[in-house]
């Protein structure tokens, strides 16, 4: 029973909905809800960063916060990111190519280093 409660909990700071960057530029509210109700706030110099990164298609499309999922299908810890414009803007953000343009795997220094770029704009699953 215990073990069971702790996993319904595990990702709880998920967003309930999550909004294109272009909504979020053009918008005084920054912010999003999680399942366990919390209200989150993204940064103004988060939007910038991904504002100046992103084609005008890409802020249409590209949701907030972006969406890092545990990968169980490798033996070691690898993290990955699905969807064609998350994938392009974390690839141009990290200089780092993509498999498959829907598809980036990460290491741990490669979420580090774009949790220290978008420490609200990015949000970790953990999915079995």
């Amino acid at each position: 029973m215990e073990i069971e409660h702790i996993l319904s909990g595990i990702n709880d700071h998920a967003p309930v909905a999550r909004r294109s960057l272009a909504e979020y530029i053009d918008s005084n509210d920054l912010t999003y809800r999680t399942r366990s109700n919390h209200v989150c706030e993204l940064t103004r110099n988060e939007i910038d960063i991904l504002n100046n990164i992103c084609e005008e298609r890409e802020k249409l499309t590209l949701r907030l916060p972006i969406m890092v999922m545990t990968d169980t299908s490798f033996t070691e810890s690898v993290w990955k990111i699905e969807g064609r414009t998350e994938v392009s803007v974390v690839s141009k953000l990290l200089s780092k190519r993509s498999l498959r343009d829907d598809l980036i795997h990460l290491y741990h220094p490669h979420l580090r280093e774009l949790q220290k770029m978008l420490p609200n704009s990015v949000t970790v699953l953990f999915v079995p």
